[in-house]
């Protein structure tokens, strides 16, 4: 038996063994991917006759059936077929969800932050593991980490939102949980953008990171630093993006220096679909495709996807000429076997359709699918005690875009969303520029055109997902006495108000109005927020705004919900309406749980993982803005005081991080601290109280922050610590402990050094960012220099 072959063998040993039996071709094989769009499974000696390292999967089927069967058949074919018999390894997306035909789809990336809830999205997580395991899938394209702060960028449905701390913990939870206890069960997570993708001029994908050297490390990379040090992340994917004039495809300072040297990364670095591409256009940093390659396997790129146009056998002649070494191929090589030994995939790399069906179409993912949406919904404003409605209520009129829409329940990079965009896209009839890869040209008739979603594909979807309702058929089952009626009044976007007077006619007659609004997430000319969907507005799109104000002249009860990956930035909707809550994309059970809250069978409890803007000139705007800078310096010091910021308007944001309201109230009371001087090694205990002093039972976020009093270096007037979710019944108190490392106060000094620095520190607990209920501080009694990798991250925390 060859020594790779021998499971019992150290894995070093079995990775060099087989390198050496490596052909030039093999070896890139390992190094490159293949993506195949065909309608039947194809023969795949054709594609790869002497192997391939990485596939994207084959996901969009009638059933799972074909999907196992692909990748049973590609593994064989590998195995049995090829002179080394090495396995692939499969990737699909998984944020919301495994990617593929009949896999659960959760809430959005942006709602499961709303939840402020580690252990779900570690539950979620891992039946998305073990779903993709049994499918033959075993490395997810995600998390993504990005730190987004600014709404314009389409892609922030797909984040945790504005903040390090609570990115870093999602990302940890998300890593753990699909990656497993142990790793031959597990799935590899792909942590991405690396770094700093979510802050682009102009708020435009792709575009440059107008990020300082200091903030991409101390923000940007922080739970890339977090994942890598909690949870073992096994795998990165590049950003799009350049960094101080380098692509980060090709920067070597990006892939090896900051994440293999400073934060001690030690698993493989993938493209992302395309990236390498950039380097020749639109960077112009390479002249053609074979310099790309070179520039990219230098700076630390390890696998090249979608496919082989960088990473090819023309690097032979790099090698020959000496401008490559093949020491440097054989370490990308090297990366990927050690993944694939220590995933087991040369011991079983096949998929298990008998205990796939096991794990599909469970009543107890449905009940945490259901569960998570709940959590996530974000009560935003509830005047006169508007919410909880009545379930006595005769009738009710549901309007708007998104009423009776089923597509309006998913977000970006889930599987409804792929069979919208395969489905417009084959309606525009664009065809593959190349075979197997996937580009939706956005091809407008005017600026600014969204079309509206066929209806072919809500009934698509529909049929998908049987279980899913339309918020008007989840109320009609929920409310079987009640009459409830429908109009859609406009559409989500364009200039079409053609329906809208006779909305306006049934919501005049009903009892209560519930009004949706909010914008489409997803890909192509269909969606208004997505990959590529950046927007130079973050209002409501199309006349939207121009209806709710409409329905809010009716004077009738009105509870405005909105569905969409970015926040609501509309100041008359905010202002006039008494209950607004954030739905955000919630998922398959996500209109049977919005019924739940919003009849007051359960408290809404999601609370803003992001900063709302009033409009786009605020922009950025976000809770961690360092002293002198945004709406945190308005009125501060200077020859000309202005305390609201703009001459012609407030700098104050519309709604603030952390922010969500209950049914019931909350009150905070004794905070604690074991010691109130320590040492740059030592941990602090906080402990604080919190009390349900409402009517109902409910769940509150509680929320420790932190400042520096004065520090070195310009710091952010507050940062958060940590967080936990807390239920209680009513008039049930609880204590909240909360261990911070001293570590997590370090920053970079002036010599860009890891320091806890001598000084004051105030922690402040409360709902939100701006709604501090108790503050204490300690005092830190000397400076010292600290290891950045082991740092603090997030504070830990514990009910009693």
């Amino acid at each position: 038996m060859e020594k790779y072959r021998n499971k019992d063998l150290p894995i070093e040993e079995r990775v060099e063994d087989l390198l050496d039996r490596m052909t030039f071709e093999e070896k890139i094989d390992q190094i490159t991917c293949l993506v195949t769009i065909a309608d039947d499974i194809p023969e795949f000696e054709n594609y790869i006759p002497n192997g391939i390292g990485n596939v994207g999967a084959f996901t969009v089927a009638d059933t799972v059936e074909p999907i196992v069967e692909y990748a049973d058949k590609l593994q064989k074919y590998l195995v049995n077929h090829t002179r080394l018999g090495i396995p692939a390894l499969i990737h699909c997306e998984a944020s919301a969800g495994a990617q593929f035909t009949e896999a659960d789809v959760f809430p959005s990336a942006i709602a499961q932050a709303s939840t402020f809830d580690t252990e779900v999205v570690g539950e979620m997580t891992d039946i998305i593991r073990k779903q993709m395991y049994y499918v033959g899938f075993r490395q997810a394209l995600s998390p993504v980490v990005d730190i987004t702060r600014d709404p314009r960028w389409g892609r922030i449905t797909e984040t945790y939102g504005e903040d390090a701390a609570l990115t870093s913990a999602m990302a940890s939870a998300f890593v753990k949980g699909i990656q497993g206890d142990e790793l031959k069960e597990g799935v590899l997570a792909t942590a991405k953008h690396f770094a700093g993708h979510g802050i682009t001029e102009g708020g435009l994908n792709m575009g440059r990171n107008i990020v300082s050297e200091r903030d991409m490390r101390e923000i940007h990379c922080k739970p890339f630093q977090c994942a890598i040090t909690e949870a073992g992340l096994k795998s990165v994917m590049n950003s799009y993006c350049s960094v101080n004039g380098e692509p980060v495809v090709g920067s070597k300072k990006m892939l090896t220096d900051i994440l293999r040297g400073e934060m001690g990364f030690q698993g493989f670095v993938v493209s992302d679909y395309l990236s390498l591409d950039r380097l020749v256009d639109p960077f112009a940093v390479a002249e053609n495709f074979e310099e790309a390659g070179i520039r990219a396997i230098q700076a630390g790129l390890d696998v090249e996807y979608p496919r082989s146009k960088g990473f090819s056998y023309k690097m032979k002649e790099s090698i020959e000429s000496g401008r490559l070494s093949m020491d440097i191929i054989d370490q990308a090589v090297r990366r990927v076997l050690t993944q694939k030994f220590e995933l087991g995939l040369f011991e079983n790399p096949y998929p298990d359709l008998e205990k796939l069906k096991k794990y599909l179409h469970l009543k107890s993912t449905d009940e945490l699918n259901e569960k998570i949406a709940a959590e996530s919904f974000t009560l935003l404003k509830n005047e006169n005690k508007t919410l909880p409605l009545s379930k006595k209520i005769k009738k009710i009129a549901v309007i708007g875009p998104h009423a009776d829409n089923i597509r309006s329940l998913f977000g970006t990079f889930s599987y409804p969303a792929v069979l919208d965009m395969t489905m417009s896209r084959e309606e525009d009839g664009q065809e593959f520029e190349e075979p197997g890869l996937i580009i939706y040209d956005v091809e407008q008739k005017y600026k600014g055109e969204i079309r509206e979603v066929s209806p072919r594909v809500n009934r698509k979807i529909q049929k998908e997902f049987p279980n899913s309702r339309t918020l008007c058929a989840a109320l009609k089952e929920y409310l079987p006495e009640a009459e409830v009626v429908y109009a859609q009044g406009i559409n989500c976007s364009g200039d079409n108000t053609g329906g809208m007077e006779e909305a306006l006619q049934v919501a005049a007659g009903a009892d209560v109005i519930l009004l949706t609004i909010g914008g489409k997430n997803g890909w192509g000319v269909t969606s208004t927020v997505g990959e590529g969907i950046d927007s130079t507005d973050i209002d409501l799109p199309g006349r939207q705004e121009e209806f709710a104000r409409r329905v809010y002249n009716l004077h009738k009860k009105t509870v405005v919900l909105h569905y969409d990956g970015r926040p609501l930035s509309n100041e008359f909707v905010a202002s006039h309406f008494d209950a607004i809550m954030e739905v955000w994309q919630p998922g398959e059970y996500g209109s049977q749980a919005l019924c739940k809250v919003l009849f007051g069978e359960q408290s809404p409890s999601g609370h803003l993982p992001v900063t709302v803007a009033r409009n786009v000139g605020q922009l950025p705007v976000y809770y961690g803005l360092p002293r002198g800078s945004g709406y945190v310096s308005a009125g501060h010091t200077g020859m000309i005081r202005n305390k609201n910021g703009y001459i012609n308007d407030t700098a104050e944001p519309l709604y603030y991080f952390g922010h969500g309201l209950s049914y019931t109230e909350f009150t905070y009371s004794d905070l604690q601290t074991d010691k109130k001087n320590i040492n740059p090694d030592d941990t602090v205990k906080v402990t604080f109280t919190v009390k349900n002093t409402g009517e109902y039972d409910g769940a509150e976020v509680a929320q420790l922050y932190f400042s520096d009093k004065v520090a070195s270096m310009v710091r952010p007037t507050k940062e958060l610590a940590g967080f936990v979710r807390i239920f209680l019944k009513k008039g049930e108190k609880k204590k909240v402990v909360f261990e911070i490392k001293v570590s997590q106060f370090a920053f970079l000094d002036e010599e860009m050094k890891w320091k806890v620095e001598k000084g004051e520190i105030e922690l402040l607990a409360g709902s939100s960012c701006e709604d501090i209920r108790l503050s204490d501080i300690v005092s830190i009694s000397e400076d010292d220099y600290i290891d950045g990798k082991t740092r603090g991250f997030y504070a830990k925390a514990v009910v009693c």
